[in-house]
């Protein structure tokens, strides 16, 4: 292979070309399930020691946003108790600015010491950007956001995750506006370099 190929490939541009969508810029219609099956089937060629599949995704919908809503708020509301109603009410309304979130983590397996659970969190972690560019793919606008919810045992709970699970983030989808953000140049500097047996940088 060269080492720049004078036409790049449509898979590498369109890594290249992805970009996250503030929940802003998502509108209806959110994708459906045609849509969603060819992300999942993306992400689950993610690298997966063992085979063990772990990532997990609930999609949440509809009505289904405001019990999320609500999900979030009584969370923040036992985390932080002091938090104004104003504060807990931004909280309420995060799920409804998009017409769809997803909340993505990972079912962890502690009967296969070969696969420890860093290992199952990073192949699910690999599995979610395969699932967001799959989308991106498809015509559709995402973001991967996080929140102290993911790590409350009873939001976990409420969406049907496990206790030896992990919630990894929430994905927001819909439409993107088209004014949506464009991939911005990269400069790869300090990310990586050669490594010289005993030299060190």
């Amino acid at each position: 292979m060269p080492d720049a190929l004078p036409v790049l490939p449509p898979a590498l541009t369109a890594l290249l070309d992805r970009a996250s969508v503030p929940p802003r810029l998502l509108h209806d219609p959110a994708p459906g399930q045609a849509v969603l099956d060819l992300a999942i089937a993306a992400a689950l060629r993610a690298p997966d020691h063992g085979g063990l599949r772990p990532v997990r995704f609930v999609f949440v919908s509809g009505v289904a946003r405001v019990a999320l809503g609500e999900l979030l708020a009584g969370s923040l509301a036992r985390r932080a108790p002091e938090t104004p109603a104003e504060r807990l009410e931004i909280e309420r309304g995060k799920p409804l600015r998009a017409p769809m979130v997803v909340a993505a983590g990972a079912a962890i397996r502690h009967d296969r010491p070969g696969v420890p659970s860093w290992e199952q969190e990073a192949s699910a972690a690999a599995a979610i950007m395969n699932f967001l560019n799959a989308l991106d793919a498809q015509g559709f606008g995402a973001v991967w956001l996080s929140s102290g919810a993911l790590r409350d045992e009873s939001v976990k709970q409420a969406l049907g995750f496990a206790e030896a699970d992990a919630l990894l983030g929430w994905i927001y989808v819909g439409t993107p506006d088209a004014d949506r953000p464009l991939a911005r140049s990269v400069d790869p500097t300090g990310v990586a370099r050669h490594w010289v047996p005993g030299e060190v940088s």
